[in-house]
């Protein structure tokens, strides 16, 4: 008789997508003249953009043996800042999708530090820009230094965190927009 090692079942997670997919997020109408803005791509350290849950213990970063995010955690931090600025700034139409005309406004977000350590704690250093397609009006930069405490023991618990963390620069980024 022959015995089989079994490891326990890889799980997938993504961010913030039943609030997307199940159209929790408020739509505004949207007509010819709503400013378009796009966003790209958020930048995140190469340990950082791959599909492994993450999580830092000293100086040591632990990849989880079971937990994988859907896709590269650029996509799905791009794509949850996206709906989280759509859903606060309704009168604007806000993608992360080419367009055939240029936006009012490109937002590039880079992610400088994004930790979720095991004691619960998540840091999280970002900087973004907000570039307006009219010349004449100001580049905007601004910085975010954040931290957020929550369980981190389980692969739910720091997908969970990551996306907590996302959610606060998401808020930031927004709270910041130009009027």
């Amino acid at each position: 008789m022959l015995a089989a090692c079994a490891s326990p079942p890889v799980r997938f997670y993504t961010l913030g997508a039943p609030a997307i997919a199940t159209g929790a997020v408020p739509v505004g109408s949207v007509t010819p003249t709503t400013p378009v803005v796009t966003v790209a791509r958020v930048t995140l350290p190469d340990y950082l953009d791959g599909q492994d849950l993450i999580a830092r213990d000293g100086n040591r970063i632990e990849r989880s043996a079971t937990g994988r995010w859907a896709s590269r955690l650029s996509l799905g931090a791009t794509d949850l800042i996206t709906a989280r600025l759509a859903e606060s700034r309704t009168d604007l139409f806000v993608t992360d999708q080419p367009q055939v005309l240029p936006a009012a406004w490109r937002l590039a977000v880079n992610i400088s530090r994004l930790d979720i350590a095991h004691d619960g704690t998540a840091s999280l250093a970002a900087d973004w820009s907000i570039i307006p397609r009219d010349e004449h009006q100001p580049l905007l930069h601004q910085r975010a230094v954040l931290t957020r405490q929550g369980s981190a023991a389980t692969d739910d618990q720091v997908a969970a965190l990551t996306q907590a963390i996302l959610d606060d620069l998401a808020a930031h980024i927004a709270a910041g927009w130009p009027q």
